[in-house]
């Protein structure tokens, strides 16, 4: 566990940021969280999507795009070499070793900050994520990519003596990389670069609609949300995707292993979607869903 501190006062762009009047709320609160709890500000904040594959097989090609659900994560560069990572969102799961050594065991959510370094030096990070593991869209892509991008700013790549730096799934890695508003990307393979096709889903009034399940952790679900592989169109729906396609989606399909269904729905029709996915929960006896949105999102960058 990584213990508050009292921060000393600002000396960068990003440990500024909290007291930057118009700032994201987050980027607020990312940099005074850190000094809290390691006892210095922060020397830069990135922000990355999570990424969204909106065809073909995880193996294969297709196409995804980048949201505006973000991972934001404050740094800092240490001289020992050492890798502290903490959360705000698991305040009690802070991690510190070296990255170039024997790690042992960490907490999952660590593993790919982990994953996105390769030991050229040490860093101090705290991370914040705006949904939880449960939603079915993966964290582990914008935190190894966020991972690679800081200690690139912060040290020497070709001075790394641990593991070679990699994406825990190189084509959405790609994708959180490489993201633009306004468009999607087209994955040929995993070693290719995605090409970008414009698509502008705020211009066509389309939302991202996610609803994730509140039940509690071993729980059984009485509505039916068991995912499906995308490359089988007729075995893509659940109660939840269908009853959001019957008021007015254009795309629904389940997500994850959580329950959670995403939609992509035009604006006129987001009440309608928003009523037909909680009432999919709560008349089959479950506590109604939380249904969140989002639009296309940039792609993962310095913010400060």
């Amino acid at each position: 566990m990584i213990r508050p501190h009292s921060g000393p006062p600002p000396t960068s762009p990003a440990a500024a940021l909290p007291g930057v009047r118009g700032a994201a709320p987050v980027l607020r609160l990312v940099p005074f969280a850190f000094a809290r709890a390691f006892g210095r500000a922060p020397a830069g904040v990135w922000s990355a999507p999570y990424v969204l594959r909106l065809s073909g097989s995880p193996a294969g090609p297709g196409t995804a795009v980048a949201l505006s659900w973000r991972v934001v994560i404050a740094a800092a560069p240490r001289a020992d070499g050492m890798l502290r990572v903490g959360s705000i969102d698991r305040p009690d799961e802070g991690a510190e070793f070296d990255p170039a050594g024997d790690v042992g065991p960490v907490p999952d959510w660590i593993r790919p900050v982990l994953a996105g370094t390769t030991g050229a030096g040490g860093l101090d990070l705290l991370v914040h994520t705006d949904l939880p593991d449960s939603t079915g869209l993966s964290a582990s892509v914008p935190l190894s990519c966020t991972a690679a991008l800081i200690e690139a700013a912060f040290h020497d790549r070709a001075a790394g003596t641990g593991r070679r730096a990699r994406l825990t799934d190189p084509p959405l890695g790609t994708v959180a990389l490489s993201g633009r508003p306004g468009h999607v990307l087209v994955i040929e393979d995993a070693a290719g670069e995605p090409a970008h096709v414009p698509f502008d889903p705020d211009r066509l009034g389309l939302r991202f609609v996610l609803a994730v399940p509140r039940w509690a952790d071993g729980d059984a679900a009485s509505v039916d949300t068991a995912e499906h592989p995308a490359a089988d169109p007729p075995a893509r729906t659940s109660p939840p995707a269908r009853n959001a396609l019957a008021a007015g989606a254009i795309e629904a399909r389940p997500l994850g292993a959580g329950g959670s269904t995403i939609a992509v729905v035009p604006g006129a029709a987001l009440a309608d979607v928003r009523r037909a996915l909680v009432d999919t929960y709560t008349r089959a006896g479950e506590p109604a869903p939380r249904v969140l949105s989002a639009s296309v999102g940039s792609a993962c960058t310095r913010v400060a």
